[in-house]
């Protein structure tokens, strides 16, 4: 490490402290042996490219270095009264009369000496180096020719001849020094704090804003800068009621008391800030304001409610994952390609296993939420406590089980996101009230809690149920039902885009099996060919069950044991009874509400909980007139 303590010196001292200082001492010092009008010069420079911490010197030095650079610390080498009488012991053995040369002012009274050592003594003192020149010239005309003074005295007085005893001590020197060396380890200390301060308030995230008692700025830092908008330069050292509008900070110094999680608006900028009053040591200081603009407040929120409590809560699938070309699927893609660039609520219906939540993926991946967390709940599989405490999250200790710290609900998870609902028509109707407030007030509340949480989430609903028939049973609620059913999207059953099912078929077995198509091509292309005659009321769901079936049989040694008709024919056993009785009932499903609402298909189709093209597809393949 490099020595941060300055001696100032002439040639006496310099010689002094070599010949009396030990090495290690010496490694912490600087000697800097310059003649007096070169030394303001050589310690301004030091000071200034910080390659000192304190400075040390005697009389003239002394005095010059105070005047010249008053912030820094120095360390005077100490004129002691045994040392005054050692130097004058020493003057009387060449002469009765004896010069004392200071810098500006006199260092002693010496009446009282001069009585015990029965000797004259002059006490002269000098303002520059040409003066103390003279004086000496003066005093060896005169006849005095002992002269005791500092380094620079001893020198001029060698020029001419003259006697001269060097008034600093070993010890005097050793004690400055070693005052020097203790008082720049602690300034070290204290930069090295400062240092982490300083760190502290560049990379905090919030800015930090400080005034002292008389309203004046003290502190600002980087993010300050960044979020006001103003150059630290045009703010330190000035009023801050002057120089930045509406930060309270001059209240603070009136009234003394805090001011926590205040919003407000500074330089067209709305910000969350705290603003305290600093006391150190039970006085009163100024004020500190800490605050962060409201933008970032919210991308941390967000980024934390998705990499702490997001487990994968993410859309997977987009609209690439559909297969099919039939007409019936690339309008309803078609549509759903619509309803993503929208931000309205949207209910999916369609028979089970037709690709509800596949939609749903799609929807979210395709809208301007893409980045953002999507939520899936079935409201069916967890029980009404459970399914509310999941949905709205609870605080902790708000029922017995609560985890310690409370939890955060799926509809503050999906927070600028969407959380897709399945299975809706199952949500209690106790839970369909306080899910209705969510959509008309767009915020939650956690249960066993009093504070209103806003969240800003898009809802996905799914239902393969007739919802408006859930509606005039009194089992869901009607304005409820029209919340959710702002935009709707009618999946087509499998039965109806029958050429899409070698193409599906295709997909999952290359997903379930690799290289089990390639291996049996042939075989599996005809099996798909005899799949799409039949109805598959299950339908993608039924057809891959069927298909995981075929594939045990098609990889069996004996290869050559089933045709691919015969493969079909073994797995699946068409109830045609069952398959009868469910075309039956739909059709006279179709038939009720077509009589009941005198042919209008518009109607029929809201009725029956489908879209007018479904209606009008059923309508044909049935052969309804």
């Amino acid at each position: 490490m490099k020595p941060r303590i300055a001696v100032m010196s002439y040639d006496r001292l310099t010689k002094s402290i070599y010949s009396n200082i030990d090495g290690e001492m010496l490694k912490k010092i600087y000697v800097i042996n310059s003649k007096f009008k070169d030394t303001v010069n050589i310690a301004k420079k030091l000071w200034k490219e910080d390659k000192v911490d304190v400075f040390v010197g005697g009389s003239s030095n002394l005095e010059i270095l105070k005047h010249n650079i008053p912030d820094a610390p120095i360390v005077d080498i100490k004129i002691s009264g045994f040392s005054i009488m050692e130097d004058l012991v020493t003057a009387k053995k060449n002469s009765n009369n004896v010069a004392i040369l200071t810098y500006k002012n006199p260092i002693i009274d010496f009446n009282s000496y001069k009585n015990i050592f029965n000797i004259n003594i002059i006490s002269k003192c000098f303002n520059n180096y040409n003066q103390l020149k003279n004086i000496i010239h003066v005093l060896k005309k005169s006849g005095i020719n002992n002269v005791i003074g500092s380094s620079m005295v001893c020198d001029a007085c060698d020029e001419i001849g003259m006697n001269s005893i060097f008034i600093y001590s070993k010890d005097s020197i050793i004690s400055s020094i070693g005052q020097a060396v203790q008082l720049q380890e602690s300034i070290g200390k204290q930069k090295y704090r400062n240092s982490q301060l300083n760190a502290i308030l560049d990379y905090a995230y919030c800015g930090i804003m400080a005034t002292d008692e008389n309203n004046i700025i003290q502190v600002y830092n980087p993010m300050a800068e960044k979020i006001m908008r103003i150059n630290r330069k045009n703010v330190i050292g000035k009023p801050v009621n002057k120089t930045i509008e509406n930060t309270r900070l001059d209240k603070i110094i009136i009234t003394k008391k805090e001011e926590i999680n205040q919003i407000q608006k500074v330089n067209n900028q709305t910000i969350l800030t705290n603003r305290v009053p600093l006391m150190i040591g039970g006085q009163f200081k100024g004020a500190v304001a800490s605050f962060q603009d409201i933008k970032s407040i919210q991308n941390s929120e967000r980024k934390v409610r998705r990499e702490i409590y997001t487990r994968g809560l993410v859309a997977k699938y987009t609209f690439n994952d559909i297969k099919g070309k039939s007409r019936a699927i690339k309008d309803c893609i078609t549509l759903a390609e619509k309803y993503a660039r929208s931000d309205f609520t949207v209910l999916i219906t369609g028979e089970s296993g037709t690709g509800k939540e596949l939609f749903a993926n799609s929807i979210h991946n395709e809208s301007k939420r893409k980045n953002e967390a999507f939520v899936a709940v079935n409201c069916a599989a967890l029980p009404e406590n459970l399914l509310e405490s999941e949905l709205f999250g609870y605080e902790e200790g708000a029922f017995t089980g609560a985890k310690k710290g409370g939890k955060i609900g799926l509809f503050e998870l999906a927070h600028n996101g969407t959380i897709f609902l399945d299975e809706i028509a199952e949500m209690p109707k106790s839970l369909q009230s306080r899910f209705l407030r969510v959509l008309q007030e767009k915020e939650v509340m956690r249960i066993g809690s009093d504070k209103i949480i806003p969240i800003n989430v898009r809802i996905i609903s799914a239902t393969n149920k007739n919802l408006w028939e859930e509606v005039l049973n009194k089992r869901f609620r009607e304005d409820l039902y029209y919340r959710l059913n702002v935009l709707e999207l009618d999946i087509p059953p499998l039965r109806d885009r029958r050429q899409d099912i070698p193409e599906i078929s295709r997909e999952l077995i290359s997903y379930e099996f690799s290289g089990l198509y390639e291996k049996y091509q042939n075989k599996w292309e005809e099996i798909f060919r005899l799949l799409t005659s039949y109805d598959f009321w299950g339908n993608v769901r039924e057809l891959k069950n069927i298909l995981k079936r075929i594939s045990i049989f098609i990889g069996s040694e004996n290869k050559n044991c089933f045709d691919a008709e015969e493969l079909v024919n073994k797995v699946y056993k068409k109830n045609e009874t069952q398959i009868s009785q469910n075309k039956r009932l739909e059709i006279e499903r179709i038939l009720k509400a077509l009589s009941e609402f005198n042919g209008n298909r518009e109607k029929t189709a809201k009725r029956l909980g489908m879209s007018r093209t479904t209606l009008w597809r059923k309508i044909k393949n049935y052969g309804i007139s």
